[in-house]
């Protein structure tokens, strides 16, 4: 007498609860294995970088210089004003820019200025205390508020912009921690160990930032090498920190 040997297969109900499952596994862990990636951050942190400095360039063409103390004066003006000279340039009054001498301060006047129309190009994805801008923009307190910008600033000493400048200079910087002794600390597990940061030119790009936190540029120099023949010339180059709450 012959014996058989049943064997169940699998029914159409079986298969479509296995493919529910390994869609709902992908639609579950895909964006954490986007998140824990640095690329796809340093990617978004790039190209705001690029909206930044393309918003910087226009600034200058348009007020003749980067945003500085005397650029802040003139948007400060009196907007009714029509004896005022270069009355084409937008002017808000004393009461829209945020005080002080922060990266957020300066860079506030690009919104300002009406150069930029959106406060998320400042947003450096992933550093720590920063968050893409709300759009209220309408009062100091509101425009580019603590934690809606996460790059630094450039300039030359007491409020003057850069003024030496070459297609490889840069203008903003991503991510950094604060002062160090004689140079910026940036902070190497944001982006994968990179610098992100905007050139005179409009474009983005990356350097190494070293286990002490200081970004280093092509042959192993520090990329705050004075000098003539450093990325800023004969200025002395002032970085402009980001006003960053606390975590």
């Amino acid at each position: 007498m012959k014996s058989y040997s049943l064997q169940k297969g699998l029914g159409w109900p079986d298969v479509l609860f296995g493919l529910l499952v390994f869609v709902a596994a992908i639609l579950i862990f895909l964006p954490l294995i986007f998140r824990s990636s640095p690329g796809g951050e340093r990617t978004k942190a790039l190209a705001n970088a690029k909206s930044v400095v393309g918003g910087l360039l226009a600034f200058k063409s348009e007020y003749g210089a980067y945003p500085c103390d005397a650029t802040r004066a003139i948007l400060e003006e009196d907007p009714n004003d029509q004896t005022l000279e270069d009355f084409h340039l937008t002017r808000v009054g004393p009461d829209v820019l945020p005080s002080g001498t922060s990266a957020n301060a300066y860079l506030a006047q690009l919104i300002a200025s009406d150069t930029i129309d959106t406060e998320k190009v400042f947003f450096a994805p992933d550093v720590p205390g920063t968050r893409e801008g709300d759009g209220i923009m309408g009062s100091a307190d509101k425009l580019l508020a603590p934690g809606e910008n996460g790059f630094a600033y450039i300039m030359a000493p007491n409020g003057m912009p850069l003024t030496d400048t070459k297609s490889y200079t840069p203008l903003v910087l991503a991510p950094v921690k604060g002062p160090g002794e004689h140079e910026p600390v940036f902070d190497p597990k944001v982006y994968g160990g990179k610098l992100v940061y905007g050139l005179v030119d409009g474009s983005s790009s990356v350097v190494d930032i070293d286990e002490d936190g200081k970004a280093i540029s092509l042959g192993r120099k520090s990329f705050f090498q004075r000098g003539r023949d450093s990325l800023f010339g004969t200025d002395t180059p002032v970085v402009k920190y980001p006003l960053i709450p606390t975590p």
